[in-house]
């Protein structure tokens, strides 16, 4: 198996040191690593104990939902199996002087499904279609990117096939948007990385994809990331889409750099620039963000503020300006108490 891909996904999402939110770090943790801390079962805050059984209850109607589901392929099996739910719920609120308040709310969940094929997986969420149909855009968590008009969020459902090759190898997904009419999906990837991510990781990702709404399309993207120094880890991403419903090549890129700080915190900083290259305006945003997030009272519960200066534009008659944003967010992880240090609201 391929050590860089899989310590470069591990630091993307949990890209911070060891110690607990509420305690100083031990001597021999000063160091930032790639960590993530573990929480003893049953750990409460008495001031806060309805925080632990929201939290708890909602954990388990997850995954004995899936159980549910999985039993229809024959026999569940161990409890054990299906607790390997994961995912998240949060909420945010947005604002700029472009597009105004915006109230989201977005969770991911990913539930297994042993019975019926170890490799599938069922899912259930609410995100962006650039993210996760057309896969022009890394995963940011939870939250959509914004930019030129504002991308409808869209409630997914649906089975997801992972090979467990590392190196070159095929995914596929299978779902339906949750609306009326109902919109259908499927889209099968082919991946290939090359190198680790201490020297230089490179991975190439072609996307072939059908959505009743989009119709047929295919993305090629190109990822590009580095380890420095165990703490910091920077990322550079170049894409573009093309489908029955662009004008031409919708683009995108973008270079991230994430720091991961003692006590369950990190640092992210984002430059960006994406348009559609035969729309009216070929350039729909550019500019930069910058977001913190730490745990806060639980190792699961992760708070983020963001501060953005970006240079939107929708219609040609627009004139461009400077747009200054701030945000803030919760994210509650189901099923991991590991600290993920990529932000939700970029």
């Amino acid at each position: 198996m391929a050590e860089g891909p899989a310590r470069a996904a591990a630091l993307l999402l949990a890209l911070c040191a060891c110690a607990h939110a509420d305690e100083p770090p031990p001597a021999d943790e000063e160091v930032v690593g790639v960590g993530t801390a573990t929480v003893p079962m049953g750990y409460v805050n008495v001031k806060d104990p309805w925080i632990d059984r929201a939290h708890q209850g909602v954990f388990n109607a997850v995954w004995r939902s899936a159980m549910r589901m999985d039993q229809w392929f024959g026999a569940a099996a161990e409890e054990a199996t299906y607790m390997q739910t994961s995912g998240s719920i949060a909420p945010a609120v947005l604002y700029d002087d472009f597009d105004g308040f915006q109230a989201k709310l977005r969770f991911q969940v990913d539930v297994p499904l042993p019975r019926m094929n170890e490799r599938l997986h069922a899912f259930i969420g609410r995100v962006n279609r650039d993210e996760y149909v057309t896969e022009r855009r890394p995963g940011s968590g939870a939250f959509a990117r914004q930019y030129g008009p504002v991308q409808e969020d869209e409630t997914l459902f649906g089975l997801r096939y992972r090979s467990p090759k590392q190196g070159s190898r095929f995914e596929a997904d299978a779902g339906i948007r949750v609306r009326s009419p109902l919109d259908p999906f499927v889209k099968g990837s082919w991946r290939f990385d090359r190198g680790n991510s201490d020297t230089t990781l490179f991975s190439i990702r072609e996307t072939v994809f059908w959505q009743n709404s989009e119709k047929f399309g295919v993305t090629s993207r190109f990822d590009v990331e580095r380890i420095l120094d165990d703490s910091w880890l920077l990322r550079a991403t170049l894409s573009g889409t093309i489908s029955q419903r662009t004008e031409g090549v919708r683009s995108y890129f973008a270079f991230n750099a994430i720091r991961g700080l003692p006590q369950r915190r990190a640092f992210c900083a984002e430059l960006f620039t994406e348009g559609e290259h035969q729309a009216p305006v070929p350039v729909g945003n550019f500019g930069v963000k910058l977001a913190y997030r730490r745990s806060v009272s639980r190792d699961w519960l992760v708070l983020e503020t963001r501060l953005s200066l970006t240079f939107p534009k929708d219609e040609p008659w627009q004139a461009r300006e400077a747009t200054w944003g701030v945000g803030v967010g919760l994210e509650m992880f189901l099923g991991t108490d590991q600290f993920l240090a990529r932000p939700v609201t970029f």
